[in-house]
């Protein structure tokens, strides 16, 4: 499912991790510490983190030689408002793009049936330098 589908399966990772969100800002909003980042693949992330009233939806890279991700300027911030907004449209998106709607994580493709083939998954290891 990777490849052309990244869309959609980045599409199903952010829906399966709404309740994560949810949880998290929970906890925002009740002033305990927050630091959550979830991947949706491809080198993208959702986080959460306190002191910022934001869900932040990021592209991250690897700087060469260094074991932590960083965050590009390529993403965006929704404030809490934004993000109640957003989770209202989430069954409207599905609802009118099927493609989405009914679209898999790629962990559940055909291509990921052995650990070669999960392993060469650029949306599951954007930032792998191993050749198989």
């Amino acid at each position: 499912m990777c490849g052309p589908m990244s869309c959609r399966c980045r599409w199903a990772q952010f829906r399966q991790a709404m309740k994560d969100i949810e949880t998290n800002l929970k906890t925002l909003r009740a002033g305990d510490n927050v630091s959550y980042k979830q991947s949706i693949g491809g080198g993208y992330y959702i986080s959460i983190t306190s002191g910022f009233y934001c869900i932040d939806f990021r592209k991250f890279f690897l700087p060469y030689g260094e074991t932590e991700t960083k965050p590009t300027r390529q993403g965006i911030a929704l404030r809490i408002r934004e993000w109640e907004e957003m989770k209202r449209i989430v069954d409207a998106i599905n609802t009118r793009y099927p493609s989405l709607g009914t679209a898999l994580p790629c962990y559940l493709g055909d291509d990921h049936l052995n650990q070669i083939g999960a392993l060469q998954c650029r949306d599951c290891y954007p930032f792998s330098t191993l050749d198989y």
